[in-house]
């Protein structure tokens, strides 16, 4: 926060922190990241910032609440600025402190200094606290009495608030008012630029703020915390340096801390409502290389740290007409970045995947496939080009797809008489393995040459779009998942090699070198081929329940089957049929949460017959419609008959049906 403040009013700034975030890395000339502020450790990065740069100024931050004798080694070397040592050890003497307000006559919540008799309605804390960390309900069994580190403080309900103030040791000069929340466990959750004070309780702070100033010759920037009720107003402590809100506020705030003059009121314009709000790890999180931080996001960790539990993973700045809309947007960003970690966590779909593709190289020959290396040393697999390829080859496909995420077997059904070879496809995570993974998302196009690619590498694709980097394909924004795999595999639909330009694009898209790169081709006329397409059974109903809007993360299994269709040397024919399986006996079957009449209502959308365009074989539609995709209706792209199970309630709903007639026609009966 400091660095960018700094920055962004024209100043050289070097930095020393304890977390080596990017955003400091982007702003700085150089830094040095240290595991703590013990002496031991702060001075030599102190040392070697001295022998290099001739230094101006200095500014502390926030944890040397907890190595106040680190504070004033630096008071010794530096040209500190903000409040001394002396003055910072004494707002953190807690019994000096609320000895004072009481002096001042201003109200604070009752403190103790020794442990309650009983135990209700207080809290315990630290006496060196900083952000909420290990404040908690009081409880005598988890306290020892013989403690000195910890007082006792009267919980007191109301808003919690806090007032930014720049003070001169004279006067203060109030930047504005802000209304703080915290989690259930005390931790410091955000900060908001606006607060609902009455014009009497803004005063009577004002004045507070003026006898603490003088008292303790206070110097910079502090922010005073208090809790506000219908009608009173309760102290509890104040910031002795730059606090967080001081980013919410666009009011060259670094150059007035460095040189404090109250004499004069700067008046500050506000024309959005500015929050930051922390986002803690629920559990110990890794977080992944190139991973896509939303555009909202500050602090973000390197690559590859290592996040502990309760520790916060970034922080996230909003702008927005109003307090209500700032938080609106703290909970969706804060849920997209756990929803796309967790599943981070959980699973790499090229990882995955990679044993699949391991296996399909070395049993080539007894698959029938073929294996070559292009001379930028990507690995071509050829199933169905100049290689006959074959049904098993087509179903280990099916699973490269699917990201490793399900399995997909060959087996007879009594559902299709006249077509029982069938596929059959189950994944428990139909939303990653299906749309993270196996559709059929990303457009490559090369002079003469178009494909559309599925598979795992479509998860590690990224662009450069107006100095952001992006998914390449916008779906993974919404399933807020991005892969770091080291070797991508992607699948292609298509009867010739890709060009070298192409390879090109997909490996730099994906971050790796061409040499880590696996891309399969099925021409839709092979067997193979013919076999992961009709696999896709269960993702043409995910797609379609997410046209549909239902909840993804509502959907936590699935299934389906539907007909190995019989080859056609003619590509229309060959597509046609590969649908036609899909469309006119398909069956899948959906466990979804949530309430029965979603359920219901989805079961009723999704089967093939519910499209305008269904009743004919589609290469006879694909014709119809001078074979131009997009002016079919995207709705018919789904199985002919659909089971769905809503696992809180236990019913199911079932719709639709198997068409043999159809299947028959397109067949070729």
């Amino acid at each position: 926060m400091l660095a960018q403040m700094a920055w962004q009013e024209g100043y050289c700034v070097l930095a020393i922190d304890c977390y080596g975030d990017s955003d400091t890395q982007r702003y700085v000339h150089e830094s040095q990241k240290i595991a703590s502020l013990a002496p031991e450790i702060l001075m030599p990065a102190v040392e070697y910032f001295r022998t290099r740069y001739t230094i101006d100024d200095a500014i502390y931050g926030s944890g040397f609440e907890h190595f106040s004798n680190s504070l004033a080694l630096l008071a010794a070397c530096l040209p500190l600025s903000g409040n001394s040592p002396a003055t910072f050890a004494q707002l953190q003497d807690k019994p000096f402190f609320f000895n004072t307000l009481k002096k001042h006559r201003i109200p604070f919540p009752e403190t103790r200094f020794s442990a309650p008799k009983s135990t209700k309605n207080w809290l315990i804390k630290p006496l060196n606290g900083l952000g909420g960390v290990g404040i908690s309900h009081y409880a005598k069994t988890t306290h020892n009495n013989g403690a000195s580190t910890v007082y006792f403080q009267q919980y007191q309900a109301g808003q919690s608030h806090s007032v930014l103030f720049l003070s001169d040791g004279r006067d203060v000069d109030v930047i504005g008012f802000n209304t703080q929340y915290c989690r259930p466990d005390f931790l410091f959750s955000s900060v908001i630029n606006c607060a609902n004070l009455l014009p009497s309780q803004r005063a009577l702070l004002t004045h507070w703020l003026v006898q603490l100033s003088r008292f303790f010759s206070l110097q910079g920037l502090h922010s005073l915390d208090f809790i506000a009720t219908t009608t009173q107003l309760f102290v509890l402590e104040i910031n002795a340096r730059p606090p967080a809100s001081a980013q919410l506020y666009n009011a060259a705030l670094i150059t007035r801390h460095l040189k404090p003059d109250c004499t004069t009121r700067h008046r500050i314009h506000l024309h959005d409502v500015c929050g930051y709000h922390l986002v803690y790890a629920k559990t110990q999180t890794r977080i992944p290389a190139r991973y896509l931080w939303p555009n909202a996001c500050a602090d973000v960790p390197p690559n590859n740290a290592i996040i502990r539990q309760n520790l916060p993973i970034c922080s996230i700045i909003a702008h927005k007409k109003s307090l209500c809309a700032v938080q609106h947007t703290f909970t969706l960003l804060q849920q997209q970045i756990e929803r796309s970690l967790l599943m981070t966590q959980k699973a790499s779909v090229n990882q995955l995947a990679r044993p699949l593709v391991e296996q399909l190289i070395e049993q080539a020959d007894k698959l029938r496939v073929g294996v070559d290396v292009l001379e930028n040393g990507c690995t071509i697999i050829d199933a169905g080009i100049h290689h006959v390829g074959g049904l098993e080859a087509g179903r280990i496909i099916a699973e490269i797809c699917l990201g490793g995420m399900g399995t997909v077997t060959i087996t007879h059904s009594p559902y299709t008489a006249n077509w029982p070879l069938s596929v059959n496809v189950h994944t428990g995570n139909p939303v990653l393995a299906c749309l993270g993974s196996q559709y059929a998302g990303w457009s490559l196009s090369h002079e003469k040459y178009y494909a559309l690619g599925s598979g795992p590498a479509r998860a590690m694709a990224t662009k450069q779009k107006e100095g952001q980097t992006l998914p390449v394909e916008e779906l993974y924004q919404e399933l807020a998942y991005h892969d770091d795999g080291d070797y991508p595999v992607l699948v292609i639909e298509n009867d010739a090699i890709p060009p070298l330009a192409i390879v090109e694009k997909v490996a730099a898209a994906c971050g790796v070198a061409p040499s880590k790169l696996t891309i399969i081709v099925t021409p839709t006329s092979s067997l193979a081929g013919g076999v992961q397409v009709v696999a896709r059974v269960l993702e043409v109903a995910m797609h379609k329940a997410h046209a549909l809007h239902f909840p993804l993360e509502n959907i936590v299994d699935g299934s389906g089957f539907a007909p190995i269709c019989p080859p056609h040397p003619n590509f229309v024919k060959a597509m046609g049929r590969t649908n036609d399986a899909i469309l006119f006996a398909g069956q899948v079957h959906i466990f979804v949460k949530g309430s029965d009449e979603d359920a219901q209502k989805l079961a009723q959308a999704l089967p093939s017959s519910t499209s305008k365009d269904y009743g004919k074989p589609f290469a006879d539609i694909f014709k119809a419609y001078e074979y131009d995709f997009f002016k079919i209706d995207a709705m018919l792209f789904s199985p002919a008959s659909v089971i769905v199970t809503a696992v809180e309630s236990g019913k199911t709903f079932r719709a639709g049906a198997i068409d043999n007639a159809l299947l028959d026609q397109s067949f070729g009966l």
